[in-house]
């Protein structure tokens, strides 16, 4: 078994891609174009782990179900447990930082053996600082939408969970006002640029209108930020049985038409885009901070 120390060496030189953002920004989306990238982990479907937010919650023999998922199941999750016990120093627990490199040193060669790390969750835009230190090799794409189509996107979501008749429990993340929302997209705008002041080569900002409007032009630019080299197949969804999250993910990334004036009212939009017009520089331009992913790629509106 592969000590702490080793674990720790390989986590300096591990190449992981993360995606993260805002929610119902198209994290999705990429996360299942770069599984089918034959140098990234084949994950099977949209599996958000929180590992960086909550990586002690992968120790608990009841794991959040997702987490599982990402593992490919009971026995995995069981024999992921029993390393991080091997790998304690007497009775001292180890470190979450720790937790989060086993995690994925397990994952790279166990689960997904042969591949880099990729993992997506969205909230984990909170956690910038923590996987760029853990990773410092690593390459973190970072989600964005117009911020009016967000909203849009959560109370449109938030009326079809509640129309299927799901519990609270399922869609309560989703019941949030637009002032809420405000809020949050200001925090994710601190650790975003907070983020790129520290890294400025490896926090690459991805504006959902930049990804649908030029599929192919978007994903080789990804690619070549990722280092890796464009394959057509992160292009060519495929179909997984009995998918819950969004059918749409099953169909090859298209733009889609805006429908914010049918979830939010003129006041509010009016309002958002007033709140937001200072962040927006930061959120419609794709790329680095040392170098945007093609001239004059400013990205005008949402889709």
């Amino acid at each position: 078994m592969r000590t702490l120390q080793d674990i720790r060496a390989w986590a300096v030189h591990a190449q992981p891609v993360f995606i993260c953002g805002l929610e119902r920004s198209g994290t999705s989306i990429l996360q299942v174009s770069f599984s089918r990238h034959p140098q990234l982990f084949p994950v099977k479907d949209v599996y958000e782990t929180f590992i960086f937010a909550n990586p002690r919650s992968a120790l608990e023999v009841r794991a959040p179900a997702m987490t599982k998922a990402y593992l490919q199941g009971d026995e995995h999750a069981k024999r992921f447990r029993e390393l991080c016990a091997g790998l304690r120093v007497g009775n001292a627990e180890l470190s979450e930082a720790d937790i989060i490199r086993a995690f994925f040193w397990y994952c790279a060669h166990q689960v997904y053996p042969g591949r880099q790390p990729l993992e997506k969750t969205p909230s984990h835009v909170r956690r910038l600082a923590r996987m760029l230190e853990i990773f410092p090799r690593a390459r973190v794409i970072v989600c964005t939408r117009d911020p009016v189509d967000v909203v849009a996107s959560y109370r449109k979501r938030l009326k079809k969970e509640q129309s299927l008749g799901r519990s609270r429990d399922e869609w309560g993340w989703l019941d949030r006002t637009a002032e809420q929302l405000l809020a949050h997209f200001h925090t994710v705008s601190e650790h975003i640029s907070a983020a790129r002041q520290r890294w400025p080569e490896q926090v690459f900002v991805a504006p959902y209108a930049w990804i649908t409007n030029d599929p192919e032009t978007a994903m080789r630019r990804l690619c070549e930020f990722a280092g890796l080299p464009f394959v057509d197949a992160v292009l060519k969804p495929q179909e997984v049985p009995d998918r819950k999250v969004d059918e749409m993910l099953s169909r090859p990334i298209s733009k889609r038409a805006s429908e914010s004036d049918q979830f939010v009212d003129a006041q509010t939009q009016a309002m958002i885009r007033q709140q937001m017009a200072k962040q927006m520089p930061l959120w419609d331009t794709p790329g680095t901070s040392t170098g945007i992913a093609a001239p004059g790629a400013i990205i005008a509106g949402g889709g």
